[in-house]
């Protein structure tokens, strides 16, 4: 996966919103897959802030970007085409939105195959030397551990 295009389409846009586009007049489509490739930039810099922009996703993680993607589309659209959001509801939406990059950017959500993300539990204690003999197992515990 590159950093690059839409993750949704019109077809799913509208599938997620029912907003009402005509899906057979090529204007339409063409404008929400316009704000698409648009919104998209900001999945974009979510996942290169954390260089999740060449990683294979997590199976279920496209699907969330496509959500996004869409959601976003959704906010920062304003034709005449579709339903109409208000303005309220949009705010929620860009509030969520907010939250979801943050997550992203802090890899508390962790997109691509085999990440845990920055909640993942982790434990490792400091090995001390207190003599010469303790000193060398540490070395040697070390470069056992070096892949």
């Amino acid at each position: 996966m590159t950093c690059s295009g839409a993750y949704a389409t019109a077809a799913q846009y509208e599938a997620l919103l029912c907003a009402g586009i005509d899906l057979t007049d090529a204007g339409e489509v063409a404008t929400v897959n316009l704000f698409q490739g648009i919104a998209a930039s900001d999945i974009h810099a979510a996942l290169s802030a954390i260089g999740a922009c060449n990683c294979t996703l997590e199976a279920w993680a496209l699907v969330y970007l496509q959500k996004l993607n869409i959601i976003d589309a959704a906010v920062i659209q304003n034709c005449p085409c579709g339903n109409h959001i208000p303005d309220d509801r949009k705010q929620v939406l860009l509030e969520w939105l907010d939250k979801q990059y943050e997550l992203i950017r802090t890899s508390k959500i962790a997109l691509c195959a085999g990440d845990t993300g920055s909640e993942y539990p982790a434990f490792g204690v400091a090995e001390y030397s207190f003599t010469t003999w303790n000193q060398s197992q540490i070395i040697i515990n070390e470069q056992m551990k070096l892949p």
